[in-house]
C-alpha cells in the first residue's frame, strides 16, 4: 500500500452518479452472474449484494465507467473478476478479501 499526501484542488471535476456491476460466483466453479446497480451508493450496493447473494457465491463489485475513447470498462472497488488470473500481489490480496467476505457471510 502506497500512502501520500494529496491536494484535493488537483481534481478538475466530480461525478456523483454511479453506476456498479456486481458479480457473484459460485465456489467452486467460478460460473459468474452480473446485475448493474445504479441510483446506490457503494455502501447500499455492497449491502444488497450481501442479501442477495446465494450461500455458494462470492461478490465482487466494479465501478463501471466510460474512458476517453468512450468504450466502456471497470474499476474493481471490491474484489476482482473471480474468473481473472492473478498477475500480482495487489490480485492476490483482491481475492482474498472476496474470499473472506465469503467465508465471513456464509
Amino acid at each position: 500500500m502506497n500512502i501520500v499526501d494529496s491536494d484535493e484542488r488537483d481534481s478538475t471535476w466530480e461525478q456523483h452518479e454511479s453506476s456498479f456491476r456486481v458479480y457473484f460466483a459460485t465456489l467452486p466453479d467460478r460460473a459468474v452472474r452480473t446485475v448493474d446497480v445504479s441510483d446506490a451508493t457503494f455502501t447500499e450496493t455492497l449491502a444488497w449484494a450481501r442479501g442477495e447473494a446465494q450461500p455458494n457465491e462470492t461478490i465482487s463489485i466494479a465501478l463501471i465507467g466510460i474512458d476517453n475513447r468512450g468504450l466502456r470498462g471497470l474499476t474493481w472497488i471490491f474484489g476482482m473478476d473471480p474468473n481473472d488470473s492473478s498477475e500480482s500481489e495487489l490480485h492476490d490480496r483482491m481475492l482474498a478479501e472476496m474470499l473472506e467476505e465469503h467465508r465471513t457471510r456464509a
